[in-house]
């Protein structure tokens, strides 16, 4: 993944909404280029056997925002009209930053998936395609929806992650678990081991 297209965690001082949006088109741009040229078997093919195919952590990103948006909705629902003083940002807690800052690549600490965002040993590589932009768009629309409101003060019901439960500190994840699994794909890709296309 080209490091132009990286985004900065949020440090203490904001979660910034125009950087998830941003990330949202650094995705699609590294799908279209790196993923979309790959063949069913380099998409299937694992590193390991406890270790996920390039399918596999595209299936897992889809899974958790398909997770995350209800619950992103439901807490803009929630906020109803109230409003933050800034549009572009809000403090996140300690405890937050922390755990965003686990999620970024190159990635140090494994974090378990949790069960509901476990992809599919049989992911269908076909579709994929649709489901990574139809997912990405349904974000950038929250995203786009969630400016002005208070983003540290209203709390996303049942978080996937429990450590992460603002709507900005959510918003924020998203982005970040983009990122850490499209590094974790780009490490699949390049391996010295990975099937190449024979001309």
């Amino acid at each position: 993944m080209s490091r132009g297209h990286e985004v900065a965690v949020p440090d203490a001082a904001s979660v910034d909404l125009e950087a998830c949006l941003v990330q949202v088109e650094a995705s699609k741009s590294w799908f279209r280029r790196r993923v979309l040229p790959l063949s069913i078997e380099q998409l299937r093919w694992r590193p390991q056997a406890h270790r996920w195919s390039v399918a596999e952590c595209l299936d897992h990103l889809n899974l958790t925002v398909d997770l995350y948006l209800p619950k992103i909705d439901d807490a803009i629902v929630r906020s109803g009209t109230k409003k933050g003083m800034a549009s572009q940002c809000a403090r996140c807690d300690v405890a937050e930053i922390e755990a965003l800052q686990r999620f970024e690549p190159p990635v140090a600490i494994e974090v378990p998936a949790p069960a509901a965002t476990m992809p599919s040993a049989a992911v269908e590589p076909d579709g994929l395609v649709d489901h990574f932009h139809q997912t990405r768009e349904r974000y950038a629309n929250a995203v786009i929806r969630a400016a002005g409101l208070d983003l540290v003060c209203i709390r996303v019901v049942e978080p996937v992650y429990p450590l992460i439960v603002s709507l900005g500190g959510t918003l924020a994840l998203i982005a970040a678990h983009d990122r850490r699994h499209m590094w974790q794909a780009e490490r699949v890709i390049q391996s010295a081991r990975f099937p190449r296309v024979l001309f």
